[in-house]
């Protein structure tokens, strides 16, 4: 065969062919590398605001259905910290079919786990919160980041009812109108329809 009639890569175009690859593999790589920078930085916030919200909402429906049970003496116990109430839950198990069942439901910040903690003491937990069961929200949390504050109606005063917010709840017996939720430098209010479970007519 001729010299000429060979089909053969230059060294210069081999060198210029690895050196492109080259560039190129280094531009994906460094954009790969920036999102993976990107996520592992956003990936703790994303994860504690998800938290706060599923927070959020799992109070929100526990307030809201919450009753005053009149078969025992403390429905309502509201600290700064701390909130103790009676309200009705969903309840299903392995042989047990869907159903609402009243029960205790405690929020508050666990101090051994540095976790917020929602306790829920049913019926088989004889609606003592030293026997609830525990679910965690929001791990590594602070103290300070959690608080409540109770809505107190204020007399009428012949136009209109005014509303005053207080971080300690006096009436054990009744339900406070609304709750505001602090946690961190988010805020919540819920109000509560207010309704009265056991009364004998």
């Amino acid at each position: 065969m001729n010299k000429k009639d060979r089909k053969a890569f230059t060294f210069i175009e081999l060198l210029i062919a690895v050196t492109i690859f080259s560039i190129i593999a280094v531009s994906v790589y460094s954009v790969f590398n920036a999102g993976i920078r990107v996520w592992l930085k956003t990936n703790p916030i994303v994860e504690d605001n998800q938290a706060m919200r599923i927070l959020f909402n799992t109070a929100s429906l526990d307030l809201k259905n919450a009753v005053a049970y009149t078969n025992i003496g403390t429905n309502f116990k509201g600290e700064p910290k701390k909130i103790s109430f009676m309200t009705l839950i969903d309840v299903a198990g392995d042989k047990i079919p869907l159903h609402t069942e009243l029960a205790r439901v405690v929020y508050c910040f666990d101090k051994d786990t540095k976790a917020i903690k929602r306790l829920v003491a049913a019926k088989d937990e004889g609606l003592d919160e030293t026997k609830a069961k525990a679910q965690e929200f929001l791990r590594d949390a602070k103290e300070e980041d959690l608080g409540f504050e109770y809505c107190y109606k204020e007399p009428y005063s012949g136009t209109e009812f005014t509303y005053k917010w207080k971080d300690t709840w006096q009436d054990e017996a009744k339900i406070p109108r609304g709750i505001r939720i602090k946690l961190g430098d988010f805020r919540k209010v819920i109000f509560i329809p207010t309704g009265e479970l056991g009364v004998e007519k």
